[in-house]
């Protein structure tokens, strides 16, 4: 039987309409851990190409997420056009200020990710605590920033900036982040609220459990919840954490392992801290995971051609990291799940 043109060609019109239509689905871990390792292939040329002008010695120590991983030089191209064009409603950070800092050398580490280009984390020369870390994804005329910072300091809060401008609260430690999203062509935008998943919050039995780990008195709040944000440098995943702290003379008891959220934390003294999930870009944005692969969430290594984890580090006292049967990290027996 004779097909008829006509009709072939409007089923096959039909065909691609739906399927532009349906959204792809988000990437697996196994995908997102593959991706995200760092110096493989064409995405290592990419990164060293990113590099080269930089010094990437082993001396270059800054402030977290970049530890003792920085290169030293001027930024990737693309972060300073990012730098430049931020709103001015972004605060305690206005228009001759992120020429100054675009234009002058910062502290960086490009990273394998998601997309065609890498991605970059940078640590910029500031008062207070301020950095970038860039995601891409699978659309190359899209990216998304997270933004952490700058505060204002003790000069600015007596006079560098208006009266109205007050310094972000202590509650916002390591919890205000801004996500911007930047297409080819277009001025970034604020995207905060629909790439990101809500805030972790605690029923009112945890803030009664935990606030004994915080403070001698009184129970933990939700801003208790800091974002660990140590393996940024090499994936494209932050983790929400509570962790016990001293507080003057004061010397919480140690969290028990039969805990719910408890797991053992190397880097915290190898002491138990509360879990409260895994914030993982997935190329399309933030989504908050019960569990992630081995090699979504690796050891710590020191300075930037280091690959060996501490002899004491054990990731199977992590409960909440999966096991994979595979060299090939986030391979097929990878079983991180999401929240949902």
């Amino acid at each position: 039987m004779l097909l008829n043109p006509f009709l072939a060609l409007t089923a096959m019109t039909i065909v691609l309409s739906i399927a532009s239509c349906i959204s792809p689905a988000s990437p697996d871990s196994s995908f997102l851990a593959s991706r995200a390792r760092e110096g493989e292939g064409r995405g290592e040329s990419k990164v060293n190409a990113m590099e080269r002008d930089a010094d990437c010695g082993t001396s270059a120590i800054t402030d977290p997420p970049l530890a003792d991983m920085a290169c030293a030089g001027h930024l990737p191209e693309h972060l300073v056009e990012f730098l430049r064009s931020m709103p001015d409603t972004h605060l305690f950070l206005n228009a001759s200020e992120r020429e100054e800092i675009a234009g002058s050398p910062q502290s960086f580490k490009v990273v394998s990710g998601l997309g065609e280009r890498p991605d970059v984390v940078a640590v910029i020369s500031h008062s207070s605590l301020f950095w970038i870390r860039s995601f891409e994804g699978p659309d190359p005329n899209v990216t998304v920033y997270m933004v952490y910072g700058p505060d204002c300091d003790a000069s600015s809060a007596f006079g560098g900036f208006p009266a109205k401008r007050k310094c972000r609260s202590e509650d916002s430690y390591l919890r205000d982040f801004t996500l911007y999203l930047v297409s080819k062509g277009r001025p970034p935008e604020d995207v905060t609220s629909t790439l990101m998943p809500p805030l972790p919050r605690m029923s009112r039995k945890e803030q009664l459990r935990y606030g004994v780990y915080l403070r001698p008195e009184g129970e933990a709040s939700e801003a208790d919840i800091k974002l660990d944000v140590s393996r940024l440098v090499r994936t494209p995943v932050l983790r929400w954490v509570m962790r016990p702290v001293q507080e003057g003379d004061y010397e919480p008891p140690d969290m028990p392992a039969s805990d719910p959220r408890a797991f053992i934390d190397y880097y915290w003294g190898n002491r138990n801290v509360a879990h409260f999930g895994f914030l993982v870009w997935n190329g399309r944005r933030m989504e908050l995971r019960e569990t992630v692969s081995e090699a979504l969430w690796p050891c710590r290594v020191s300075g930037p051609q280091s690959r060996n984890c501490d002899a004491g580090y054990d990731g199977s006292a992590d409960r909440y990291l999966t096991r994979v049967a595979t060299e090939r990290p986030g391979g097929p027996d990878d079983e991180s799940t999401s929240h949902h």
